[in-house]
């Protein structure tokens, strides 16, 4: 089954090859799995007091397959730059821009969840800290690695900055209605049925999208404001009000709520004109522009 929302294909925002640099290290998982990560030095053969972390979205790809990590690391481009495969893929997966694509490996489509990506990102970043000394710890995170990015700085404490980029709302529910807003209303009713299974049935077997069950379910559980208001640490959202892939209105929404609930620690930024990966109507692409906003204001955060 495919599920027609942009949320589960991330566009340009992390199209293309990224040039290959270290080699992939591993952790164990409980259930005998592998985490796979790579850590990049800024200066090779030393280590930096800063350690970036760059979180992908929720395609079928391999980390370092994702053309963007190289322009986001300038976001912080004197820390050493943390990168974490998603369970079951690493980079012997060719970059693909399908979705579904027929060589997306059953485990990832079983097993890879938000919860589980926090849990693999939370002990790797346990691990780097303790064995490197890092004493500043920022996150970026695009699409699902925004929702990620969040879930992590609230639930490890080990993030000192956090940015999140075009993440989407409070509920994920509507940021798929918001992808399929055009669609006709035979399909949005087939979405919506859908949705509602996955909220309420228990679990069964399912490939929407490249995700099964439990990566909807998940998705579809995690309150984001909850997740905002539980933060202390500085936040950046920052989101394209012309994004048909996640819902604008459910973002600005979300702002206000937190906005009166006293929560002076998160920045918003709305860029008005731009889509979801930061392009005006023509095509043209701002992102270079937006990187260097997010470069500056983090750059206030850890001073």
């Amino acid at each position: 089954m495919r599920v027609a929302t942009g949320m589960l294909s991330v566009l340009a925002l992390w199209s293309g090859l990224a040039i290959a640099q270290s080699a992939a290290l591993t952790l164990p998982r409980e259930d005998k799995s592998s985490i796979r990560y790579y850590l990049d030095a800024a200066v090779p053969g030393e280590t930096s007091p800063a350690l970036l972390v760059i979180l992908q979205g929720s395609d079928c790809n391999s980390v370092r397959h994702i053309r963007l990590v190289a322009p986001m690391r300038q976001v912080l481009p004197a820390a050493d730059l943390l990168t974490v495969e998603k369970y079951g893929i690493d980079d012997r997966l060719p970059y693909s821009e399908d979705v579904p694509r027929r060589d997306c490996p059953d485990a990832f489509v079983q097993r890879d969840t938000p919860q589980q990506r926090v849990s693999d990102v939370t002990q790797v970043l346990q691990t780097v800290i303790k064995q490197n000394g890092y004493q500043q710890v920022a996150v970026l995170g695009g699409s699902e690695g925004a929702v990620i990015a969040n879930l992590v700085t609230a639930s490890s404490g080990l993030i000192d900055a956090t940015l999140a980029f075009s993440g989407g709302g409070r509920w994920f529910i509507d940021d798929v209605r918001h992808s399929a807003a055009s669609a006709p209303a035979e399909e949005k009713a087939g979405l919506n049925a859908f949705l509602q299974q996955v909220l309420t049935a228990p679990p069964f077997t399912l490939n929407a999208s490249d995700h099964g069950y439990s990566w909807w379910h998940g998705m579809l559980s995690i309150d984001q404001l909850a997740t905002l208001r539980s933060i202390k640490t500085p936040v950046l959202i920052v989101q394209g009000g012309q994004d048909r892939a996640v819902s604008p209105g459910a973002v600005g929404k979300m702002i206000a709520e937190l906005r009166a609930a006293g929560k002076t620690n998160i920045t918003y930024r709305n860029y008005s004109a731009l889509d979801h990966v930061m392009r005006r109507e023509n095509g043209d692409s701002e992102m270079t522009r937006v990187v260097a906003d997010m470069r500056a204001w983090l750059e206030q955060q850890l001073r």
